[in-house]
């Protein structure tokens, strides 16, 4: 399929399945170890600054935030934006299973590599929900915009013209109990496939298109975290993943018990010519459009607009409500 400013709803599909991805797959357990600690990925949907400090202790801004953003998920980012922040990890960012993949996926070769990023998960429930990941849009991203407007510019489909193709390769490095995943390859409304091969495997896909969750990991009667906000952390000490909260422990497990995934994402342009113009500044959204675009799709009043919009809660609240990437079940 080629990519086009107008694409199909589905997106770049069917998903693409790799059995053996490494041939040192320890190696990325051992990274994890040795590079904490991790933040919750939840911070991407309140602002991207809290986001982005999250990990270095930095930012503890004690925000309130939907109780659903927060879990026993933890995130790490080991290269953003083309840039590799872990030295160690820097040939992932080419590596070529993940490359070819997405060439292949969506048959064009201008395939630019964004992100390495791991998700370290404790014992818990499956999610309830499934979900897609955040887009991006020509002049909107995560550098000028909160996570839950370009969810929500995702999936009202109201900027498909400007929406960039992002390629997410999720692989897995985890021999403890379950953590499977389930993904829906062509749409929320059709029959779903669960992935259980868990160590050194990959799917993929077009996940800001592919609805996506992770089912329950380790045992059922495993305890629930408690105390948990959205500045809890999760780092390895002394043989043991502690999650920590203002620097005190509030729960510890054993190596085996933790989740791990490996995420790549990358940018894939039809053309070398169309991947210029999404980098060009020139011709990019901009907040005030946004905002003009999702007022006259709403049937009430926008209810924020001007400079200050993106920090009003009302506004956060009215655009997650109608457009969620997020579905129950």
């Amino acid at each position: 399929m080629t990519i086009t400013a107008e694409r199909p709803a589905t997106g770049c599909l069917p998903p693409i399945l790799v059995d053996h991805l490494l041939d040192q797959p320890d190696r990325i357990r051992e990274l994890a170890r040795n590079n904490g600690p991790y933040f919750q990925p939840g911070r991407y949907l309140i602002d991207g600054a809290a986001a982005g400090d999250a990990g270095s202790g930095r930012s503890k801004r004690k925000v309130e935030v939907p109780k659903g953003i927060i879990g026993p998920v933890f995130r790490g980012d080991w290269a953003t934006k083309g840039e590799v922040h872990l030295a160690d990890a820097a040939d992932l960012l080419t590596l070529p299973a993940f490359v070819d993949n997405a060439k292949a996926l969506c048959q064009s070769e201008v395939v630019v590599p964004q992100q390495v990023f791991v998700n370290l998960t404790a014992p818990s429930g499956g999610q309830p929900f499934s979900h897609t990941d955040i887009a991006e849009f020509h002049g909107i991203d995560r550098s000028n915009a909160p996570g839950w407007l370009l969810q929500a510019m995702s999936t009202s489909r109201l900027f498909e013209a400007e929406r960039i193709t992002i390629i997410t390769a999720v692989s897995w490095f985890y021999q403890g109990e379950r953590g499977f995943f389930r993904y829906w390859p062509t749409g929320r409304d059709a029959g779903s496939i669960r992935h259980e091969a868990m160590w050194n495997t990959a799917v993929v896909g077009d996940n800001d298109f592919m609805h996506h969750k992770v089912e329950r990991t380790g045992a059922k009667d495993a305890p629930k975290i408690e105390a948990m906000t959205i500045d809890t952390t999760l780092d390895y000490v002394d043989d043991r993943w502690v999650v920590l909260e203002d620097g005190e422990s509030i729960a510890d497990f054993a190596e085996h018990e933790i989740r791990l995934s490996l995420s790549w994402k990358a940018k894939v342009y039809a053309t070398d010519a169309d991947r210029a113009r999404f980098e060009s500044p020139d011709g990019g959204l901009e907040v005030d459009e946004v905002l003009d675009r999702f007022a006259g799709a709403l049937d009430e009043p926008i209810a924020a607009t001007g400079p200050d919009a993106l920090n009003n809660p009302a506004l956060r609240d009215q655009l997650s409500g109608k457009w969620s990437g997020y579905v129950l079940g």
